[in-house]
């Protein structure tokens, strides 16, 4: 028996009409701004597309690329293709729901390979689709043939003061908005800094406490995987304020240099542009998971 396969669908709400939605979707240039680096459709069904490039995620898996066939086509309403990941025919479709001031768009993935990490990607690019809709340009993508080994860092501007940032990284209300349901935390030094996630053993995964806290500064905790055994992982957070926004820095170090960090490296990019939104939404998230998880 193989493997079992796992779906996804996730929920984002963007400020625009259906066709400036679809045109995202579907034109080959929108495509490379906030997708790939290089995409081919031939817009009818049973047409090929053909994304690649080192901001699509697919140069992590063995195809290298994504070579599809759209099997479903409406437009300002759906398209639906097929994407091979490691040998396995998933299958990806969006939906234009028009709510007459705005619009969701749903992103499903079916028939996903075990470890694609495919959630996080998604995340990825539905705020960085988003952004191009109403900037322009996309927030924050990843580059995923530079993927850190030793130490991760990410970077990233909110628009908000830092004494929003810290308070969304350290009061647990809010962490249990963006960062995970089950999340606490007492904000003192020595304070446990927890997710509620768990590895695969069944053990605690992910934070555990407090190591040094500076308000609307700076915020450290470790970080254990008790499956890769004891590492010493640290977490770090620092807030700059520029203007009336904060620049945040993060890294996470403390692994072992030779660990393939894809993982670590897409999840945290993630969780930087969660907090972002976050932040500069005043406590909301423009997404909803309807179906998945984390770990999809």
């Amino acid at each position: 028996m193989g493997a079992e396969k796992k779906r996804l669908r996730v929920k984002i709400r963007l400020e625009c009409d259906p066709t400036r939605i679809y045109d995202a979707i579907t034109n080959p240039l929108k495509l490379a701004i906030w997708f790939c680096n290089k995409s081919e459709i031939n817009l009818k069904l049973r047409g090929a597309v053909r994304f690649s490039g080192d901001y699509c995620v697919a140069t992590t898996f063995k195809e290298k690329e994504i070579t599809g066939t759209i099997i479903a086509l409406e437009p300002n309403r759906q398209l639906r293709f097929t994407w091979p990941i490691n040998g396995t025919p998933s299958e990806v479709g969006f939906q234009i729901d028009d709510r007459g001031r705005y619009c969701d768009l749903i992103v499903s993935h079916e028939k996903i390979p075990p470890n694609a990490l495919m959630m996080d990607a998604w995340i990825i690019y539905l705020y960085n689709l988003q952004s191009l809709l109403k900037y322009q340009r996309p927030a924050y993508r990843l580059d995923y043939s530079r993927i850190d080994t030793g130490v991760i860092k990410r970077e990233l501007f909110v628009e908000a003061l830092p004494n929003v940032v810290y308070r969304a990284l350290t009061n647990a209300a809010d962490l249990q908005v963006w960062f995970s349901k089950d999340a606490d935390c007492d904000p003192v030094v020595g304070g446990k800094y927890t997710t509620g996630w768990k590895d695969k053993t069944g053990q605690p995964a992910g934070p555990r406490e407090i190591k040094e806290l500076v308000e609307n500064k700076k915020l450290v905790y470790d970080w254990d995987f008790a499956e890769e055994g004891k590492s010493g992982d640290l977490v770090t957070w620092e807030l700059l304020r520029i203007g009336e926004r904060t620049r945040v820095n993060l890294r996470h170090f403390g692994f072992d240099p030779a660990r393939y960090n894809k993982d670590y490296v897409q999840g945290w990019h993630a969780y930087m542009l969660t907090l972002k939104d976050f932040c500069e939404s005043g406590g909301r998230l423009s997404y909803l998971v309807i179906d998945g998880d984390w770990g999809v």
